[in-house]
């Protein structure tokens, strides 16, 4: 028997939800995005796993990882608006000034923290 099998990733839109941006404080609609990896057989998707959802600030562009509950629920509609305690932020946005590691402010041009030193 000849099977081919494999694994493979894949990112897909899941909806958008408003959203206050706790790194700049802007108030928008962020894109929700479906991230996860999957098992195939003959190129026909098996089962799923490691899904995440990342949302990402249309002002400064941060990335953040949003709870898996609340992810589900921005997908399937029930849920317009997502509270600042679901974000884990990922990777602060440009021009935000923050360290993305720390979380200290530095001047605006700066290239490494000045706190600790991490890539800004």
């Amino acid at each position: 028997m000849f099977f081919i099998m494999g694994t493979d990733g894949k990112v897909q839109q899941a909806g958008m939800a408003e959203v206050t941006c706790p790194q700049c404080g802007r108030r928008g609609t962020f894109v929700l995005c479906k991230c996860f990896e999957y098992v195939h057989l003959f190129f026909i998707p098996v089962f799923r796993y490691h899904v995440r959802y990342i949302a990402t600030c249309p002002g400064c562009a941060s990335a953040y990882q949003v709870e898996q509950e609340a992810g589900k629920a921005v997908e399937k509609g029930r849920l317009t608006a997502l509270p600042a305690s679901a974000l884990t932020l990922l990777r602060g946005g440009n021009g935000s000034g923050t360290c993305p590691r720390c979380g200290a402010a530095n001047p605006q041009g700066s290239l490494f923290c000045n706190q600790c030193g991490g890539r800004l």
